[in-house]
C-alpha cells in the first residue's frame, strides 16, 4: 500500500512542542526504513516550511536554515518517493472544486489528493481526517488516532 504523507505528518515530527511528535516522528522512520511505502509531494514540502518557520503555527518555530536543510533531507531521502501532480491534474482539481464547492485553502488538499490518485497512491496519513474523506479513492488515516 502506498501512503502519501500529509503536511501535518513532517510539521508533528519536527514540532518539539507538539503531543504528537512521537508518533509522527515513528512514521518517518517507518518510511526511511521502508516498514511503509511512503511518497510526498513538492507542496508537502513547501508547506512543511511554511508551517514549521511561522511562531503563529508553532510554538517553537525552526530557524530558517534548518529547515531549509530539513526540506533538503526530505527532498533527497531517497527511501521516500516524490511524487507529482500530472498534465491532467490541474482540470480534475477544478472539476472537485466545482463538485464539492471547494473554497479557499480546500485546494490544497485536492490537489494532494488528484496527485496522489493519479500516482497510485491507496491512502493518505493526516490528522485532517475531515479534509479528505470526500476523496473516495483514497483511504485515509489518522496515524495519531489512538492517542487522542
Amino acid at each position: 500500500m502506498k501512503i502519501l504523507l500529509d503536511t501535518n505528518i513532517l510539521v508533528h515530527a519536527h514540532n518539539k512542542s507538539s503531543p504528537n511528535q512521537k508518533r509522527a516522528s515513528q512514521v518517518i522512520e517507518d518510511a526511511i526504513t521502508q516498514k511503509i511505502d511512503a511518497c510526498l509531494t513538492a507542496q508537502t514540502i513547501y508547506e512543511f516550511f511554511a508551517v514549521i518557520t511561522n511562531p503563529k503555527r508553532v510554538q517553537s518555530p525552526m530557524k530558517l536554515e534548518e529547515a531549509i536543510e530539513t526540506c533538503i533531507d526530505f527532498w533527497e531521502c531517497r527511501e521516500i518517493e516524490k511524487i507529482m501532480p500530472t498534465s491532467n491534474a490541474t482540470m480534475d482539481v477544478l472539476k472537485l472544486v466545482k463538485e464539492f464547492k471547494l473554497s479557499k485553502g480546500k485546494i490544497f488538499d485536492c490537489v494532494m489528493a488528484i496527485t496522489g490518485k493519479d500516482n497510485m497512491v491507496d491512502c493518505i496519513y493526516t490528522e485532517n481526517v475531515d479534509d479528505f474523506e470526500k476523496y473516495d479513492f483514497l483511504t485515509v488515516v489518522d496515524p495519531f488516532a489512538e492517542a487522542k
